[in-house]
């Protein structure tokens, strides 16, 4: 009830994004520039591990406006003994975030663990996930299947960026064409 009646005395648009790593650092990055333009009042971003060699990284999204969402108050000492400002812990967040994004591989771990008992509170909350995270939700591809978001789906599984290129290929070359077959081979290189 309490976290209701937060939402309730709060109409801001929170965005949560969850992970920091390959997908999550430049996402939070273009969402901090493009803030005014997706009508995001607050970005907060979620860290799971207090790490010294990454301190420059989240400095600069904290600098950059996003705040910094840690699991509890265990690991705020930890994150502020690296000289972190820790702005609020995971609960907390979940409880004022409109949409929520996981970056992380453990997309569906942490739907169990966190996003399903946070729906139940708020049922106005969407959460996103990356597209390893099979059985997220619905899958969805930009410009490809809009039809199927419906306001009803509290969770969404953006498509690999493979799965968006290869529709892509089959809508462009398969316009007018009926029972067109395709064999893909992607071939993905290595950091």
């Amino acid at each position: 009830i309490t976290s209701r009646i937060l939402r309730a005395m709060s109409n801001k648009n929170v965005v949560l994004v969850v992970g920091t790593g390959t997908i999550g650092e430049p996402l939070i990055g273009l969402l901090t520039a493009l803030r005014e333009k997706c009508n995001i009042d607050e970005l907060l971003f979620y860290k799971r591990t207090p790490l010294l060699h990454e301190v420059s990284k989240v400095e600069s999204l904290c600098r950059r406006g996003a705040k910094l969402v840690v699991q509890n108050d265990e690991l705020r000492e930890e994150f502020e003994e690296l000289g972190h400002s820790v702005y609020t812990t995971l609960d907390k967040a979940l409880a004022t975030s409109k949409v929520v994004i996981d970056c992380t591989p453990a997309g569906n771990a942490n739907k169990q663990l966190f996003y399903e008992q946070s729906l139940e509170a708020n049922s106005d909350q969407l959460f996103i996930a990356q597209g390893s995270e099979k059985g997220f939700g619905v899958p969805y591809a930009l410009g490809i299947n809009d039809k199927v978001l419906k306001k009803e789906h509290s969770f969404v599984q953006i498509v690999s960026c493979n799965t968006h290129t290869i529709a892509r290929l089959i809508l462009a070359l398969g316009r007018g064409s009926r029972g067109m077959v395709g064999d893909f081979v992607c071939i993905r290189r290595a950091n």
